[in-house]
């Protein structure tokens, strides 16, 4: 053990900036909890109440080595990092890190939570309350300044987390997962109570449960969500789910309005519900006939490529695709690691971490809140947008 000791002593030297980070992350998670907390920087400037922000506060003793404050107007108490989504947590410095390096390197939950020390259940609630503090500082994603490539990806509609039968039954009229055999089925039913509860009342219904055909659309329907991608020459971008189904001219005015240039040209494929929204935006329309790859100057290329790049954010095989529910974070989360591709790992785990420090990105961090968020996208009536 010794040896070990003196090599690894001796080979610090070696190591890159990068590395040498990424050790003390490790080694900062690793720290009992009684040696994590550090005191604050004390300040003689004075600090506006975060509650109600009145400048009239006070230095009011301290905390685990942390600076408080009294606000003399609301009686409240605080320090320089109530509100933040660090405060009050049990994780240390070292392992927020760790965790922002498994986002930032778009790491699975149980390998997030491996390498940070903490259960899987922390490490999934910490990167949606990250993606919530991004939603909240970059929501309304890039404006548009000259081609601009769009089209629509389409991903499986995901109850992933729902435990309720009823509410496939009955309320999307299908099973939770699309690929089960007729005894898989018929083994779940039986489980859920519902096998003899619907041959008794609803035996047709059961029927179309248990049959391979008519239990689920095909195509585009109501089990897959439309996320609308759009993205210009200049590298500006938007990506977000839009709806269930087919894209309609609505769908598309509700997500694009007013992010165009008088200048810009849209280019898209031969959709029909593009033509009265660039008429209505008064922009240029360029579209791609289907059985064409280019028309003149313009492509989908981007786009495509666009694509593509969310099918790897999202590996099937490894089955990555979020639930519907939290997609659009998780899109708003890609879209910001694409905007700042330029930094290494560490500049942008460094970068979220002064995010989720700041007290003025008020996220909801109660589990509960997040867990019963509403769908941000056009259900179109097929099931609630709270489920």
């Amino acid at each position: 053990m010794a040896d070990l000791y003196e090599q690894l002593l001796s080979s610090i030297d070696t190591l890159t900036p990068e590395q040498i980070a990424e050790l003390t992350s490790i080694l900062n998670a690793k720290q009992p909890k009684s040696e994590r907390v550090k005191e604050e920087t004390q300040s003689d400037g004075k600090q506006p109440c975060v509650h109600c922000g009145s400048i009239n506060t006070k230095k009011h003793g301290k905390v685990s080595g942390r600076q408080r404050f009294l606000c003399k107007d609301c009686g409240k108490t605080f320090n320089s990092s109530t509100g933040a989504i660090t405060s009050g947590s049990r994780l240390s410095v070292g392992q927020w890190k760790e965790l922002l390096r498994g986002v930032v390197d778009n790491l699975p939950i149980s390998k997030i939570a491996q390498n940070a020390g903490i259960a899987e259940s922390s490490a999934w609630i910490n990167k949606q309350k990250i993606c919530c503090a991004l939603m909240i500082l970059y929501g309304e994603q890039d404006r548009f300044i000259d081609i601009a490539e769009c089209d629509e990806y389409y991903a499986p509609v995901s109850f992933k987390g729902k435990r309720d039968p009823e509410f496939f039954v009955y309320t999307l009229g299908r099973l939770p997962r699309h690929h089960m055999n007729y005894y898989e089925k018929i083994d779940w039913l039986m489980k859920a109570d519902l096998y003899d509860k619907l041959l008794q009342d609803e035996p047709e219904k059961l029927e179309e449960l248990l049959s391979n055909s008519g239990a689920y659309l095909r195509g585009i329907s109501r089990d897959q969500t439309c996320i609308l991608t759009c993205q210009d020459r200049s590298g500006n971008l938007y990506m977000n789910p839009t709806c269930i189904g087919r894209l309609e001219t609505n769908d598309v005015n509700k997500n694009l309005h007013g992010r165009f240039e008088k200048d810009a040209i849209l280019v898209t494929d031969s959709h029909s519900a593009y033509p009265s929204f660039a008429y209505r935006e008064k922009i240029q329309l360029e579209q791609i006939e289907a059985d064409k790859h280019a028309k003149g100057a313009f492509n989908l290329g981007r786009v495509n490529a666009l694509h593509s790049d969310i099918a790897k954010y999202w590996p099937k095989q490894e089955e990555r695709i979020p639930s519907t529910k939290y997609m659009d974070l998780s899109l708003m989360l890609m879209w910001w690691l694409r905007k700042h591709k330029d930094l290494t790992t560490n500049e942008k785990v460094e970068k979220l971490y002064e995010i989720i420090q700041d007290q003025h990105i008020t996220v909801d961090t109660l589990y509960e809140k997040i867990k019963s968020r509403e769908l941000q996208l056009n259900t179109k009536g097929y099931f609630p947008n709270k489920v």
